[in-house]
């Protein structure tokens, strides 16, 4: 018998790699509170059953909202964009969020655990 050592799911900060596809079946999310305020972490389950935290970010957060827990996704940060924003032009996160609409998976509780 061989032991491997497991550890808490990673949390990964996307914004640190631009054009990084991020794949897995998602799970749901949970707030936490930082310094600058509220934040999401989405959870997903990648091929290999391995679970990933993706922190959330403005761009991300709206994407998110239109998905449904137990659709794979393929998340992938795409650097930044001058945009106007109501504190005037600011660089904003970009991100695209992709659906695969031919795959679902049964999401239970236990695969939530917050």
């Amino acid at each position: 018998m061989v032991f491997k050592e497991r550890r808490g799911g990673d949390t990964v900060d996307i914004k640190k790699e631009i054009d990084k596809p991020y794949e897995g079946v998602y799970l749901g999310y949970k707030g936490i509170i930082t310094k600058l305020g509220d934040q999401k972490i989405y959870r997903f389950k990648g091929d290999k059953g391995r679970v990933v935290e993706i922190y959330g970010f403005t761009m991300l957060n709206r994407a998110m909202d239109n998905v449904m827990t137990g659709e794979k996704c393929r998340i992938t940060y795409q650097g930044t964009q001058n945009m106007d924003t109501k504190f005037g032009k600011k660089d904003v996160h970009q991100v695209l969020v992709e659906v695969d609409d031919e795959y679902t998976e049964e999401v239970d509780d236990e695969d939530v655990p917050f």
